[in-house]
């Protein structure tokens, strides 16, 4: 987690080879296996007790607001990223730190190859950056952090069991955070979604520290080197990284799934323009639903656990792009969302 920081005030309502910007990721254990939340009997067959009760609850009943992000360009801000002239969060640094923690034993030997084919995992080569007319840069490949989003049907509900404030050493899987998460949602073209997480991963990414794969009260993203620098530095209520399954239309369509669930600060402008570091925080007369001071975004990645750690594979949606292939990413948005504990 970032550096402490003042706790925000908030009013919680009690009712009602692409290049991707990606903020997680990684198996359970070298094959990705793991046990999930669920687990239901000992080896005995006796009955396991009851977990406690969890530290956080977000949901969001169907029939509210709740869109679907769709593929497209990333201002990138100076605060992050600095100058055409001085850049920073670039990748070769990322990928050596990578390479030295593969050759220590403490990293999935993937994880090298997969900041190369997806590196805003961690920050953006320096030939991928656009200057702008104004001296500003942009990444102007396609990544799950567009200004343009889609209203479409969606609920979930997301419980954390946060019980380490950092990282244990060991596998990602080697954590003893906790979370459940079902979310249910279609896609622009009325196709039916259903993702369920299995269980709670530390990302094996240089740089991160995710408090065990469980984030409460605390910041993310930005420059704080955990999560896709491509969001801003976010006040976080509650936050998973995971593995789990995605369903299509009824039928399953990937196990070993990666995700990240997230229920942060309101980042989304009235125009649904996505705030940089600079705009943070938006003001409450900026915050895309009237007194919604908070939002909870689910990305499902390109991402799969392997025996080898975590590779690059496009998810298969049944949403078609204008360029005629599926959209390999899902990054929802569920605008009205409840923080019930």
């Amino acid at each position: 987690m970032a550096a402490a920081t003042p706790q925000r005030t908030w009013t919680l309502a009690m009712s009602g080879a692409a290049m991707f910007a990606l903020g997680a990721c990684a198996s359970a254990s070298a094959d990705g296996s793991g046990s999930g939340t669920n687990a239901a009997a000992d080896a005995g067959g006796e009955q396991m007790a009851a977990q406690p009760a969890p530290d956080r609850i977000t949901t969001q009943d169907a029939g509210k607001v709740t869109y679907w992000v769709m593929p497209g360009p990333r201002e990138l801000s100076p605060a992050v990223f600095g100058t055409p002239d001085n850049p920073r969060m670039t990748l070769a640094p990322k990928v050596k730190a990578a390479k030295q923690a593969v050759e220590a034993g403490k990293m999935p030997p993937s994880v090298p190859g997969l900041l190369q084919d997806l590196p805003i995992l961690v920050g953006v080569p320096e030939k991928a950056r656009s200057t702008t007319t104004d001296g500003g840069m942009v990444l102007e490949h396609p990544t799950p952090f567009s200004d343009e989003g889609r209203i479409i049907q969606g609920k979930f509900e997301a419980k954390f069991w946060d019980n380490i404030d950092r990282d244990p050493p060991g596998k990602p899987g080697n954590t003893p955070d906790k979370a459940e998460m079902t979310a249910t949602f279609t896609d622009p073209k009325g196709n039916d979604y259903r993702v369920v997480l299995d269980h709670v991963v530390k990302p094996p990414f240089p740089g991160y520290e995710t408090d065990g794969g469980v984030l409460l009260n605390g910041y993310h993203h930005g420059s704080t080197g955990t999560g896709t620098p491509l969001m801003p530095q976010i006040w976080t209520i509650g936050a998973f990284w995971g593995v789990g399954e995605v369903h299509v239309n009824g039928e399953l369509r990937s196990k070993k799934r990666v995700m990240h669930l997230m229920t942060t600060e309101t980042v989304r402008d009235n125009d649904y323009n996505l705030a940089t570091n600079a705009e943070m925080p938006l003001r409450p007369e900026q915050w895309l639903v009237k007194g919604q001071a908070h939002h909870t975004h689910l990305i499902v990645l390109p991402i799969q656990a392997t025996k080898k750690g975590p590779v690059f594979k496009p998810l298969k949606t049944a949403f078609t792009l204008p360029n005629g292939k599926p959209q390999p990413f899902m990054h929802i948005m569920f605008e009205q969302d409840t923080v019930v504990k």
